[in-house]
């Protein structure tokens, strides 16, 4: 449903425009309702439509409750989660909390991911897209599953 790469600005109220051409998508798929939380391991957030968080969120009731590291990632995610609708003028509205978690101002990024999109700062992106991949990059486990994908 979501990918490439947008700069958008978010106004003084916290509401950022979806890029037009994910509108009508958004309209059939989820009627313009999402969820949004912070990112698992960067300071981010993700925009999941309903029906994708639906099923995040019931694999996270599956967990078992005794250990202190699910209770934690789900404090992070399911904790901070939160509706957001799509307005008629195609905006929806970060809530203060997150705007302040994710570091965002007026310059942001949205960067599709398929099933979900990120938002991002944007001078935070700009600083993790010059990050070489090698840093990352580890051959024995990665190279498998790059050549799969054919890239």
């Amino acid at each position: 449903m979501f990918r490439g790469y947008d700069e958008l600005t978010m106004d003084t109220k916290g509401r950022i425009s979806l890029p037009a051409r994910y509108h009508e998508r958004v309209l059939a798929s989820c009627q313009g309702r999402f969820v949004m939380t912070m990112h698992l391991r960067d300071q981010c957030l993700v925009l999941y439509p309903l029906p994708e968080w639906d099923k995040i969120e019931s694999q996270f009731d599956k967990l078992p409750i005794s250990d202190p590291v699910y209770e934690r990632l789900k404090r992070r995610i399911v904790g901070r989660a939160t509706e957001v609708q799509i307005d008629g003028a195609g905006r929806f509205l970060v809530s203060p909390e997150l705007r302040r978690d994710a570091g965002l101002d007026k310059a942001v990024v949205m960067t599709g991911q398929g099933k979900k999109c990120e938002i991002w700062n944007k001078e935070a992106w700009i600083q993790l897209d010059k990050q070489p991949l090698e840093l990352v990059f580890e051959k024995e486990k990665h190279a498998p599953v790059v050549d799969a994908l054919g890239l």
